[in-house]
């Protein structure tokens, strides 16, 4: 027995000033720590210790006075042996001191040494640094310490890094050369490897900044020196690695400098040595160092030299297969196994092989090389040969990096597996080795998930068409060639189960049209008896396709028996093979089977249905997960791949989940009904043969998933049968009230077997996985809040469940009770044991050994020396009995789903524990599920936090558990949606969300007064930004800690703060001071040009260069600074070109983040994003005085491959103006020097700009707008060396050039940076420069131009519009848009009454309204619209009328569209307000003249908003007749925009409806007269013409309303549709008499020309297209409008429109102009052969895979250059956009060709043989293309009949119906009459002589 008395006499004698007293107080200590005494005198001092207070200082008889003493005799006996080396018995009974106190067994308290623990560190290292005979002990004991993180954290920095760079010395010094002579010195190198890897490992929070360069550079210097294998050289490889880990990415180019020195030993070592361990040290080395490196050049050349050993390694491995003879099933579970050093090798290759291919394209692939074959073609080649472990690394890669890899890339190698796949197949079969055959299939399955299933990232229907039916048709070749293997590898589970994930992952797909599955392949056993997820996942994929039961005879025969199969050969009463994937799939498989759908396809998103081949690298369980989430983040942060860096992730809001019942089963009712009857009855009967009582609680609660499963699929599917439901809930009830019984009846601890889950074993796992799975079930997760379960008892089955929780609660609140006897009892037992073998050891060094067990590893040993530094003895029964509770909390926690009591349940647990670990957990639980009953409960919670921070802080703990459980409250709290929020209860009252968050505001801000490690600083970083988004006024006072992390030591909390700042910008207005404050923050000094401060380019290169991996993370903080907020924007972009000008070894990033920008901008590449910046960056470039030299080194960024002189040419228009101002004469030199130009040659070039930005200096009237002056008034005219007067003729010269350059210099931002002004400032030099430099007063100031110059002329105001249109278009993103819409905001305002011109407003009104969808963008357009209808509200003429009238229903729907409110955007009172202005404008307040059009609106929406404008509406439409409406809008459909039809017809259709709803309530009989469609023949016809606007690509929305209109008049007379009779074709072209005399106008040199009427059609659909979408569309339509009306010809067709339309293109006529018709004739030759397509080539003829359009395009294009007549040319270019006219002028193109004689070519010959080859061929399924070409030879057969009967035989006489037949019915059927030109064979009938008879007789038109 232990007494005071004997603790006192070891004390007295160790405090003892003599040695001889301390000696023997020192040798009565060790033999207290000796054999049976050592158990009872630890448990003395530990009980002792354990009942200190944190603040009491430790008496005599505690662990921490006992170790402070042996500290003080170990330095005093050091100190007195000057001579001799110090007795080692201090140094050993010191260090098992230090043991027992932190033994579980012994201490009574957790964490026992804390108080005396940083002392004992700095006696460590005194005594390492100056005692070397002490160096085992010390070790050892310094691992041991330094294990327990709450102790290392203690260590002082300064302590740290002097033990570190100790180590390292010693490591080095003992490697060098002839230190290492016998085994001895050999043990004493491998420990000082092993405590240097421990400091590493476990260093004291973050590695101090300052040892980071040593660290290294110790390194480098140890890996000179390594040279053999052997446990030394593995240790420091796992050193390394650790280091590597840990703080890699903070390296930057360091990481280089140690690949350096070990790359010798490394490709040495790795392809010879035998020892396992080291090769995958080497093997993870070579992965760490990948996923590091950033720099372009190291990487590459790592990858190079990994790529041969890798490649080496993978053929080498494939070389050992798994061979099976027949039948034999031993080895199928071995089968496509990886070994733990296989998976290193293939994740190694799969990073390998990503870096290779990472900047590759298929087009690249076929560049010829001279060097080595690409990583592309490399892997190609062995996924071909079929080599497995090739295979199992391209899967790795397939999954883990397929979204950044080049998707053309992975077509490549699935070509390349189909077409050997028949070859490994076969060779599998008969090498009876099938690793190659499962890793190709599991190759496949990872393809599929990319190419194929609807959640893949890479999208099918973005494929090209022609590789999309490549790809297919290479699914249907696999699927084909996989059904008809399947018998012969049936009885090798593995293969089947890979083999039949493939064929369901392939019939999931839409484009994939699978082939029925023979009968004798459902004959195979394996289907008989479906057991496995991979059959029952195929049955619910089969089985639930839109074709699974094409044959009615057939599939109720099959699916019954499968049915059966998979009811009757389930195993009931076993437990081995039901878990939570087989629970999901049973029930989807007999549901696909009974009605064709399965409804569990959300929770197969959640469940992971196939067996990974990688699962086991993860091993940890979420216990472990949740005791080191550190371990996580580091393996995230691991990666630091520029593509991972420029990831911008978004962060999207909670989306509400929606019950969606099924509208319809897929299988026909009368067989669904059977089967379903057959499964109730099968599934009944095995219920009642089914013994409740003998079941186990884990196989109990997977059975009862399963029936809640059933339960829930029979209401998707609305196939309720009330008394099976009832029957299946009420045993469903039984088995969970036989588990309450079971685990309440039960008392005895040891029966707790039953549960599967034995106190003294750990393996919660069955029981917890089993709960979960059956409250998971989707009758918890989505039923619970719907009254949709009448038809099932659901209260009572809540009830039973928590019953069930309550019986859980008991059980572990009763085994806490029992826990201590049972643990005491464990303990005894153990410290027999363990002293028994402590007492049999000698009391020498050798004994250490034991403690180290690391040091008894040989050379050829495997993992041993990876174990722990040591194992506290006794500690198991602790260890099992915390995962048991650890488990039964996470099955608790499971019933957050079924019952409101968990929450409530489980802070009562919590309150009760004692156990900090389990604390932790349970609180992470409770935030995890934001459900407490109140806010009270929830400020119980955040109290209780904060409790336990004052706690851990007091005992100097890490307050770990409470950090993450915050980070995860806040995480939840702030992805909840509305209806999470009120379920939550803290936003009741504001008093009480203010309360909430005010408590937990300050939680976060204690955690943040605490030193954190770099994962800390992470949570607390999200813990900050997420309480900003919550609560925006507690979350303000945290913004200076996020502001000191922006200049944060450690790279990873930089870089997660820059994806996190973002939402300081979403919170709050102010971004320039808040983008001001984060560069003030960041810690270096950089360029910057902001509004407030400017920093020029001295003082940064006077600072000298800054740390490379600090800058990488303000480049990527700038780039979601940019994206956060367009008012920073351009400083923010800015700055990073500057960083690239400044730093070259920054420009890969930067070219990366400004991509990243342009994509996430919608830019197509970054060159378009910077053009919408260049002039600002230009301008803040030379005002910051960064060199202009430098500015060329980076033109990649700007505009690649070009040129230094092509680009300062690219870049004058703002580089000149800005050297200017800044009056920078010598870079003006270097300018013209660079370029190869005088330097007055570039001013006179570039003149307009020059001036105009120079002017608006000037009118800004700002500081340094005399600059500007300066530049007008003498730098211009002395650098480009010309007078006043020359300067005033260039201006006058250049005048409509200026002006329009002056409108885009136009900003919305009333402080815009130079070159883009305020639109008063652009307005204001817009009046000076026209009006003459008049000195304007006030009042004129603010109205329209004078304009005596005539320079805003109608034409030249289209043209203005044109190049904004150019400019709004090119701008992607509205934050660049609105400064293009501020210059026509400008320019109205300039033009004044001059905008009422028919062709300005109509512009303008279609331009804006194709704009105001766009929410940021409203305002501005609303303020234009109303603008323009202010100058129609006093002069609105009939044209004027007629134009608004004919858009009115497209912008009304926009407006009104703007005045309602939805879920994805707020609505702002401001914009809603302007639009129900501009609706009562066009409406209410309208003219009368515009009644007609407002009646044809569609109704109003049923808002208050609305009431005045729909009252006026419906009074309106009391004359409004639908049927005059629909013959009118079909007459005009021809010529309308495509989006004034569809909201037009969109209308109409609504209308409709809303007529025939009130008809319905028998109210519309005055109404709706013209009811009886079906009667009327006009509207018949009419309904029927509006076929034609079906067939477009873009007509979905078009497709759907002329379908419900045919719908409601019936099929009519379908052969005006289908056909063209004899009648109506003679009708067309017969019925007008055929003047053959008539003379028609001809060039001189033309002998065919087009018709009249066929010219004033074209020049109808060109007056359509100048209200197309595409700027360029309005462009090419206003150039051939203007060449046409420049002709006689086209004047004369001018006279056949309205006023209305002579008014709208008129503008684009300067009358007869035979000069500019040649000068555009000459461009269009220019263009033509710059872009020759050859009509000789193939590709230009053949339809397979194209559209009509994009096969008609390019082939008239090619045959319209031959053509002489000039109206044909002049559309030359319109032809190769526009389908509808490159159709329309297909006949006459034909017509006109076949007239010439003088072409070089015999093009006759040549059209003739195309079209036998690819049109009039049954290969072509473009059925209207064989229309369109005989349309063209009807039109040659109508020609030379005319020329037969011709009076005049050289005149062209064409009828006037040249147009063709089918223009108003886009069929796909030739009509009849070229169908009989097709047949007919008389001679008297022949084409013209030179053409040859193409056309076949056997034609089919059906």
């Amino acid at each position: 027995m232990v007494t005071s008395r004997d603790v006192q006499e070891i004390v007295e004698k160790l405090s003892s000033d003599k040695v001889k007293a301390r000696e023997e107080g020192i040798k009565l200590l060790s033999t207290w720590l000796e054999g049976e005494k050592s158990y009872r005198f630890c448990k003395f001092i530990g009980l002792n210790t354990a009942k200190l207070r944190p603040d009491e200082v430790p008496h005599s008889e505690t662990w921490p006075f006992l170790i402070s003493i042996l500290m003080k005799s170990a330095s005093l006996e050091i100190s007195s042996s000057k001579r001799r080396n110090p007795k080692m018995i201090y140094a050993k009974t010191l260090r098992i001191v230090v043991q027992r106190a932190e033994d579980a067994k012994c201490s009574g308290k957790i964490l026992p040494l804390s108080s005396v623990v940083k002392p004992l560190f700095n006696h460590v290292w005194d005594v390492l640094s100056n005692v070397p005979s002490f160096q085992s002990e010390y070790g050892i004991l310094l691992r041991n310490l330094l294990s327990v993180r709450d102790y290392s954290v203690q260590m002082r920095k300064r302590i740290y890094c002097n033990l570190v760079f100790l180590y390292i010395e010693k490591v080095e010094v003992s490697l060098n050369g002839k230190n290492i002579s016998n085994c001895t010195s050999k043990e004493e190198v491998f420990r000082y490897i092993l405590t240097l890897h421990s400091l590493l490992k476990y260093p004291p929070g973050d590695y101090p900044d300052n040892v980071r360069e040593d660290i290294v550079k110790g390194f480098v210097r140890i890996c000179s020196f390594i040279r053999e294998e052997g446990k030394i050289s593995r240790k420091l490889v796992e050193c390394i690695n650790t280091y590597l880990l840990n703080d890699g990415p903070n390296l930057g180019s360091q990481l280089f400098d140690i690949h350096n020195a070990m790359q010798q030993f490394v490709f040495r070592s790795w392809l010879t040595t035998h020892d396992r361990v080291l090769k995958d040290s080497l093997v993870f080395y070579a992965r760490i160092q990948l996923n590091l490196m950033r720099g372009a050049d190291d990487r590459c050349l790592l990858v190079e030299q990994l790529l041969d050993v890798v490649c080496k390694d993978l053929d080498q491995g494939s070389m050992y297969s798994t061979s099976m003879l027949r039948g034999d099933g031993n080895k199928d579970d071995k089968l496509g196994a990886l070994s733990s050093s296989q998976c290193g090798l293939v994740e190694l290759a799969a990073v390998l092989f990503y870096r290779a291919c990472l900047n590759t394209t298929r087009a690249s692939l076929r560049e010829k090389r001279v060097k080595r074959e690409p990583a592309a073609v490399i892997l190609r080649e062995a996924l071909m040969k079929g080599r497995w472990l090739w295979s199992a690394a391209f899967c790795s890669l397939t999954r883990n990096y397929h979204t950044r890899i080049c998707k053309d890339l992975f077509l490549y190698w699935f070509e390349g597996i189909c077409m050997c796949f028949d070859r490994i197949l076969n060779s599998a079969n008969v090498d009876r080795t099938y690793d190659g055959l499962l890793w190709t299939l599991r190759s496949l399955q990872e393809l599929s998930y990319v190419l194929l299933l609807p959640n893949s990232r890479m999208e099918t229907s973005s494929m090209a068409s022609s590789t999309l039916n490549e790809s297919i048709h290479g699914w249907k070749l696999l699927w084909s060639t996989i059904v008809h293997g399947l018998p012969i590898f049936s009885n090798i589970n593995a293969l089947v189960d890979a083999a039949l994930v493939l064929l369901s992952n392939i019939t999931s797909n839409d484009f994939v049209n699978t082939c029925v599955i023979p009968q004798d392949v459902w004959d195979l056993q394996f289907f008989k008896r479906p057991t496995s997820t991979s059959i029952l996942y195929f049955f619910s994929c089969y089985f639930s396709r839109k074709d699974s039961h094409a044959d009615l005879r057939d599939i109720l025969h099959l699916r019954k028996n499968l049915l059966r199969a998979t009811v009757c050969h389930l195993n009931w009463k076993g437990n081995s093979m039901l878990n939570e994937q087989m629970i999901l799939l049973i029930a989807g498989a007999m549901y696909a089977l009974c009605v064709g759908y399965v409804p569990f396809t959300q929770c197969f998103k959640e469940v992971p249905l196939v067996h990974n081949c990688f699962d086991f690298i993860d091993t940890q369980d979420d216990s472990h997960k949740f005791e080191d989430p550190k371990q996580q983040c580091l393996l995230e942060f691991m990666d630091c791949s520029l593509e991972v860096l420029t990831e911008i992730n978004k962060i999207s809001k909670a989306e509400v989940s929606e019950v969606k019942i099924c509208p319809h089963v897929r299988v026909p009712p009368e067989i669904s009904d059977q089967l379903l009857h057959e499964m109730e009855n099968s599934i009944l009967g095995t219920l009642a043969d089914e013994e409740i009582k003998e079941r186990g609680l884990p196989d109990t609660f997977l059975i009862c998933s399963l029936l809640s499963n059933l339960l829930y699929g029979y209401f998707f599917t609305r196939k309720m049968n009330v008394s099976f439901c009832s029957k299946l809930s009420q045993y469903l009830q039984l088995m969970l009230d036989n588990a309450v019984r079971i685990i309440q009846e039960d008392s005895d601890l040891r029966a707790f077997s039953c549960l599967g889950c034995d106190p003294t074993c750990d393996d919660m796992g069955p029981l917890v996985s089993s709960m979960h799975c059956f409250l998971s079930s989707p009758i918890f997760n989505q039923l619970r809040d719907q009254n949709l379960m009448g038809f099932v008892p659901f209260d009572e089955l809540i009830q039973s469940v928590e019953r069930l929780l309550k019986a859980f609660v008991n059980l572990y609140e009763s085994y806490s009770q029992h826990l201590m006897n049972l643990q005491s009892d464990a303990i005894m037992q153990a410290m027999a044991a363990t002293d028994s073998i402590q007492s049999s050891c000698p009391n020498d060094s050798s004994k250490s050994r034991i403690m180290d067990i690391e040091l008894d590893v040989n050379d050829d040993s495997k993992d041993v020396d990876s174990l722990p530094v040591s194992k506290k003895v006794g500690s198991d029964v602790s260890s099992s009995s915390e995962k048991w509770k650890m488990g039964m909390i996470s099955l608790i926690s499971s019933f957050f789903s079924a019952s409101a009591l968990a929450w409530d349940i489980l802070f009562k647990l919590m309150e009760k524990e004692n156990d900090p670990k389990i604390c932790g957990k349970i609180l992470y639980h409770l935030c995890q599920h934001p459900l407490w009953s109140s806010s009270g409960k929830f400020i119980d919670l955040v109290n209780v936090m904060n409790d336990i921070i004052i706690e851990q802080v007091k005992l100097k703990l890490a307050c770990d558990n409470v950090l993450i459980a915050t980070h995860t409250l806040l995480n939840n709290l702030s992805s909840l949606d509305d209806d999470g929020k009120d379920k939550c209860g803290l936003y009741l009252t504001e008093g009480e969300t203010e309360q909430c968050f005010l408590s937990l505001g300050k939680v976060v801000h204690k955690l943040s007064e605490i030193d954190l490690d770099w994962f800390g600083r992470v949570k607390l970083i999200d813990c900050i930004c997420n309480l900003v988004l919550l609560h925006p006024q507690i979350g303000q006072t945290m913004i200076e800690q996020l502001f000191l992390m922006l200049k944060d030591m450690d790279y990873r909390v930089r870089l997660f703060l820059a994806r996190r700042i973002g939402v300081l910008f979403q919170t709050w207005d102010g971004h320039e001071e808040l983008f001001q404050d984060i560069c003030l923050n960041f810690g270096v000094q950089m360029v910057v040009y902001s509004k407030g401060k400017v920093i020029d380019a001295k003082e940064v290169l006077a600072a000298g260069p800054q740390p490379q991996p600090i800058m990488e993370t303000v480049v990527v903080t700038l780039m979601h600074l940019a994206l956060q907020s367009e008012k920073i924007e351009l400083e923010a972009v800015f700055m990073i070109c500057v960083i690239s000008a400044i730093d070259p070894c920054h420009r890969e990033l930067v070219c990366m983040v400004l991509n990243k920008i342009s994509r996430e901008l919608q830019y197509m590449n970054r060159t378009k994003y910077l053009e919408e910046l260049l002039g600002s960056i230009l301008f803040c470039w030379v005002a910051c005085g960064v060199n202009l030299a430098a500015l060329v080194e980076t033109r990649h960024l700007f505009l690649p491959d070009a040129e230094p002189g092509h680009f300062l040419q690219y870049c004058c228009p703002w580089l000149l103006p800005a050297l200017l101002i800044n009056e920078n004469s010598s870079d003006l030199n270097w300018v013209a020097k660079v370029t190869c130009q005088p330097l007055t040659a570039l001013m006179k070039n570039h003149f307009t700009s020059i001036f105009s930005v120079s002017m608006a200096l000037h009118c800004s009237k700002k500081l340094g707008s005399q600059k500007g002056t300066l530049v007008l008034q003498s730098s211009i005219l002395h650098f480009a060396q010309i007078s006043e007067k020359e300067r005033d003729k260039l201006i006058k010269r250049h005048m409509v050039s200026i002006v329009s350059c002056v409108l885009s210099l136009c900003s919305c931002s009333s402080n815009a940076i130079p070159p883009l002004f305020s639109r008063e400032t652009v307005s204001l030099e817009i009046q000076t420069i026209v009006d003459g430099f008049l000195d304007l007063d006030d009042n004129h100031a603010c109205a329209s131009v004078v304009d005596k110059v005539n320079i805003f002329r109608p034409d030249r105001v289209f043209m203005f519009l044109v190049e904004i249109h150019y400019k709004i278009a090119a701008a992607s993103h509205y934050r660049h848009k609105c400064h293009r819409l501020a210059g026509i905001e400008v320019l109205i305002s300039i033009l004044g009454q001059r905008v009422a011109v028919l062709s300005t407003s109509n512009y303008l009104f279609n331009l804006i309204g194709s704009l105001i969808e766009c929410h940021a963008l409203q305002d501005q357009c609303c303020r234009i619209f109303s603008a323009l209808l202010l100058h129609f509200k006093n002069n609105l003429s009939v044209d004027v009328a007629s134009m608004l009238g004919e858009q009115l229903q497209f912008l009304v729907s926009k407006l009104v569209a703007c005045c309602i409110p939805s879920k994805t955007k707020e609505s702002c009172d401001s914009t809603a307000s302007q639009a129900i202005s501009l609706l009562r404008m066009l409406t209410v307040d309208s003219d009368s003249s515009l009644y007609d059009y407002i009646k044809e609106l569609e109704p109003f929406p049923e808002l208050k908003i609305f009431n005045e404008i729909s009252k006026f509406h419906e009074e309106l439409c009391h004359s409004y007749s639908i049927r005059d409406h629909l013959l009118k809008l079909v007459k005009k459909s021809h010529y309308l925009p495509p989006r004034f039809l569809l909201s037009s017809l969109q209308a109409l259709h609504k209308k409709l409806l809303n007529i025939e709803t009130f008809q319905r309530g028998g109210k519309a009989e005055v109404l709706f007269k013209d009811k009886n469609w079906h009667g009327d023949h006009e509207i018949v016809h009419a309904v029927w013409k509006l076929v034609h606007m079906c067939g477009s690509d873009d007509a979905s929305e078009v497709r759907e309303l002329v379908s419900d209109f045919i719908s409601r008049v019936g099929a009519g007379d379908p052969y005006s549709v289908v056909f063209h009779l004899p009648v109506e074709i003679s009708h067309i072209r017969l019925g007008k008499s055929i003047d053959i005399s008539r003379a028609m106008e001809v060039s001189s040199d033309m002998d065919a020309c087009i018709s009249e009427e066929l010219l004033v059609v074209l020049m109808r659909i060109l007056m359509k297209y100048l209200m197309d979408d595409s700027v360029k569309i309005v462009d090419m339509a206003s150039q051939t409008l203007c060449g046409i009306l420049s002709t006689e010809r086209g004047q004369c067709a001018l006279q056949s429109f309205d006023s209305y339309q002579k008014s709208l293109i008129e503008v684009h006529s300067k009358g007869v102009n035979s000069e500019l018709v040649e000068n555009l004739l000459l461009d269009q030759d220019r263009k033509s052969k710059a872009e020759a397509i050859s009509l000789e080539k193939s590709s230009v003829w053949e339809t397979d895979g194209k559209t009509l359009e994009i096969w008609i395009c390019p082939l008239v294009y090619s045959l319209v250059v031959y053509c002489n007549d000039v109206i044909l040319r002049l559309c030359q270019d319109i032809i190769l956009f526009k389908g509808e006219v490159a159709e329309l002028l297909l006949p006459s193109i034909f017509v006109n060709i076949s007239t010439r004689k003088d072409l070089e070519v015999d093009l006759h010959k040549l059209i003739c043989l195309q079209l036998k080859e690819h049109i009039f061929t049954e290969s072509n399924k473009l059925m209207k293309s064989i229309q369109v070409v005989l349309n063209c030879l009807n039109e040659l057969r109508i020609r030379h009949v005319l020329e037969r009967f011709s009076s005049v035989p050289s005149r062209c006489e064409v009828s006037k119906n040249s147009r063709p037949s089918d223009y108003s019915s886009k069929t796909r059927f030739p009509p009849a009459k070229a169908r009989e030109s097709a047949v007919v064979s008389s001679a008297s009938e022949k084409l013209p002589s030179s053409w040859e008879k193409v056309s076949s007789s056997f034609l089919t038109y059906l």
